[in-house]
């Protein structure tokens, strides 16, 4: 079985500008998630998917290779699903593994977790979601608890599940059917939720998110040394 290992970066970002280069703890942000998945021994190969030659030629540096993303799936209209479709049908993966370059906590234990558990259940799609377990509301409905009754405890909640995505795992013939039939795939076939911590689930999305990142790395590195 062919496990490739794809960590997807165009270069422009509207909310975070460049944030797949700048640094992160004095070097670029998308090295945590090449490392990570460099680590792990559960790949054929490991590509950085991109539009742009600087990050492309970064990827190389350390040892992985380098996918050039064709320019039409490096707008900001081409969704996950159009270049996951793309690379899928150009590298011959049976199993495709994102992992995500604005996840930065991101490990080697996690990624061999998620697809050792990935394999272990026979799933077509594997998300990681973060848990959470507060009252939560949805356009005004409460989700996980009823207002007509008394407010329950943190405790004794149903945890909220939410899709945190630093490793995302398919099985590429189910993804490729899905997609040529409904023009969709994240949500293939026999889906598994896979809770992670907190701290891996943090995504760079907006520069509140990044500046907590900037506060963090440098104590977990300090940890783990």
């Amino acid at each position: 079985m062919k496990i490739i290992a794809e960590i997807p970066a165009r270069a422009g970002s509207q909310r975070v500008k460049n944030k797949n280069m700048r640094p992160l703890n004095g070097r670029p942000m998308i090295s945590y998630a090449i490392e990570a998945a460099k680590a792990s021994n559960m790949f054929s190969s490991v590509f950085v998917n991109t539009d742009s030659d600087e990050i492309g030629e970064y990827g190389k540096s350390l040892g992985v290779e380098y996918y050039k993303r064709p320019h039409h799936l490096a707008s900001d209209t081409a969704t996950s699903e159009d270049y996951n479709y793309d690379f899928i049908k150009h590298s011959g993966a049976d199993v495709l593994v994102q992992v995500n370059p604005v996840n930065p906590f991101v490990t080697k234990n996690l990624i061999d977790e998620t697809v050792k558990h990935f394999l272990e259940t026979d799933s077509d799609s594997l998300i990681t979601v973060r848990e959470e377990r507060f009252q939560a509301f949805f356009d005004g409905s409460a989700v996980n608890f009823n207002i007509e009754n008394p407010l329950p405890r943190t405790q004794d909640l149903i945890p909220i599940q939410l899709c945190a995505w630093p490793v995302t795992i398919w099985r590429t013939s189910t993804f490729i059917e899905s997609y040529e039939k409904r023009g969709h795939a994240v949500f293939s076939g026999k889906l598994t939720l896979y809770p992670i911590s907190f701290l891996a689930g943090i995504k760079i999305s907006y520069e509140e998110d990044f500046n907590l990142a900037e506060q963090l790395m440098p104590l977990m590195e300090k940890g783990n040394n």
